[in-house]
């Protein structure tokens, strides 16, 4: 009861105690699978971060794939995390890790996935940003470890608004390659 009680003190209460920010985020892309089909995404991503820096929120990725022998998908994921704003300097590092349930169209079982990713955001100008980030994702249920690097363009269009490009490469038990275009909306 008493690690339940400071656990409260020092980390739940700190974060309802501050207001923060929720970024919502709809975007779409087009993954490139083992040079072989394509699977076009369509994203929907929330997170909240409070003024200490913890992050949660989730994301909603759903893919069609074309190609016959192959489902449609879909993933989902609760991410935890931290982010932070370094003062006087343009980088704005950031660790997340998270944990998704990947469902198909047809009769394949769900599959709970886990990842960890790194990344930074480094402020080019006022209103361009560059994002970077390194993404490792496992589970027990399949073969589906993957390692992703991904580098994004963005542009802030206003101090509540921006727009971001990315590419991915992903290397491990499959090869891809992944563009996307997010819309970020800060409320």
């Amino acid at each position: 009861m008493y690690r339940l009680a400071l656990f409260f003190i020092f980390f739940i209460l700190p974060i309802s105690s501050y207001p923060g920010t929720f970024t919502l985020g709809p975007g779409i892309g087009l993954e490139r699978i083992n040079d072989t089909f394509n699977v076009d995404l369509s994203i929907i991503k929330g997170l909240y971060r409070f003024d200490n820096g913890i992050t949660a929120g989730g994301v909603a990725m759903f893919g069609d794939v074309n190609f016959q022998k192959v489902a449609d998908e879909k993933r989902y994921e609760a991410i935890i995390g931290y982010t932070t704003v370094l003062q006087n300097i343009r980088i704005s590092p950031y660790a997340f890790i998270s944990q998704g349930l990947r469902t198909y169209s047809s009769s394949q079982p769900s599959v709970n996935y886990h990842t960890m990713t790194i990344g930074s955001k480094y402020n080019i100008t006022e209103t361009f940003y560059l994002d970077t980030s390194y993404r490792y994702r496992n589970t027990n249920d399949i073969s589906w470890e993957s390692n992703t690097y991904s580098i994004g363009l963005g542009r802030i269009i206003s101090n509540k608004l921006s727009i971001q490009a990315n590419f991915g490469t992903t290397w491990g038990d499959y090869n891809g390659a992944q563009y996307t275009l997010v819309f970020l909306r800060r409320f």
